[in-house]
C-alpha cells in the first residue's frame, strides 16, 4: 500500500473514532483495507510462527479490528504458550508478543517429555532441540489426555526450577533426578558419577557446603569417589563411601 493512501486511512480512521467512538471496529471491520495482511510474531523459540498463527484463529478475511482478547486467550490456549500481548498496527498489521512455557527437565512419560516449572508437559522434541535438560526418572503412570503430571511430580519438578535460580551450574551437572524419602530428591551427577541427596527448599549455602565436601573427598582419596552427598541432616554433610543397603 502507498505511504500517502496509508495516512489517509489512518486519519480517516481516527476521525471515525472521534464520531463513533467504540462503534469503530463493527463499523470497519468489513472493509478490505483492514483485512490483516501482516502478522509479526516476537519471543518464540520452540513454537513455530504458523502455529501460533493457527492457534489465534486468525486467517486471510480477519480484520484488524477484530477481538484481540479472544485471539490472545485462544493463543494461550496452546500447551507452549504461558502468556500473549497483542497490538494492532493500523490499517493491516498485529504485533504479537508471546512468553512460552520453559522446558526445565525432562520427564519419562514413559516417552521423554519436558516439562516446564508447573509440571505442564510440552510438545517439544527433545532430539530436535537438543535439551540439555535432567531426567526425572519415575514409574507413575499418567492421567490420559492431561498435560499437567500428578501433584507429587508437579512439587519434584517445581524444586528442581527453584535449585535452578539457585545455583544452575550444579544442576547443569546433574543427569536423573529422582524422588527420595522424607520430602526429598536424589539429583545424579554423570562425571563424578555422585547422588546428592538433597531435602526440598534448601538454600545456595548448604549446596556449597555439599560441593566443598566432596571436593575434600576427592582431594583425600582421589580413586575412591563418595558415592553420596547427605544434605538431608540440619549442619551436618553426611559424605557416604559406599551405598546403602
Amino acid at each position: 500500500m502507498r505511504r500517502d493512501v496509508r495516512i489517509l486511512l489512518v486519519t480517516a480512521v481516527l476521525g471515525a473514532g472521534l464520531a463513533w467512538g467504540d462503534r469503530v471496529p463493527e463499523a470497519l471491520g468489513a472493509m478490505e483495507a483492514f483485512r490483516i495482511r501482516e502478522i509479526e510474531v516476537i519471543g518464540l523459540r520452540y513454537l513455530s510462527r504458523e502455529d501460533a498463527i493457527e492457534a489465534m484463529g486468525i486467517n486471510a478475511e480477519t480484520s484488524v479490528w477484530g477481538d484481540t482478547d479472544v485471539w490472545e486467550e485462544s493463543l494461550r490456549g496452546h500447551p507452549l504458550v504461558l502468556g500473549a500481548v497483542i497490538e494492532r498496527v493500523v490499517p493491516d498489521r498485529l504485533r504479537v508478543y508471546v512468553t512460552e512455557r520453559r522446558p526445565i527437565a525432562l520427564v519419562s512419560t514413559p516417552i521423554v517429555e519436558p516439562v516446564d516449572e508447573d509440571g505442564t508437559r510440552l510438545p517439544i522434541d527433545p532430539a530436535e532441540h537438543r535439551l540439555d535438560l535432567p531426567l526425572i526418572e519415575t514409574t507413575q503412570r499418567l492421567a490420559d489426555g492431561s498435560r499437567l503430571l500428578p501433584e507429587d511430580l508437579r512439587a519434584l519438578v517445581a524444586e528442581v526450577s527453584r535449585l535452578m535460580s539457585v545455583d544452575t551450574a550444579f544442576l547443569q551437572m546433574v543427569s536423573e533426578i529422582t524422588p527420595g524419602d522424607r520430602n526429598s530428591l536424589v539429583a545424579r551427577w554423570a562425571e563424578p558419577r555422585v547422588d546428592f541427596l538433597l531435602p526440598y527448599g534448601l538454600p545456595q549455602a548448604r549446596l556449597r557446603e555439599g560441593l566443598i565436601a566432596l571436593a575434600d573427598a576427592l582431594a583425600r582419596t582421589p580413586g575412591n569417589i563418595p558415592c553420596a552427598i547427605d544434605l538431608r541432616f540440619e549442619d551436618q554433610v553426611v559424605v557416604r563411601k559406599t551405598a546403602r543397603k
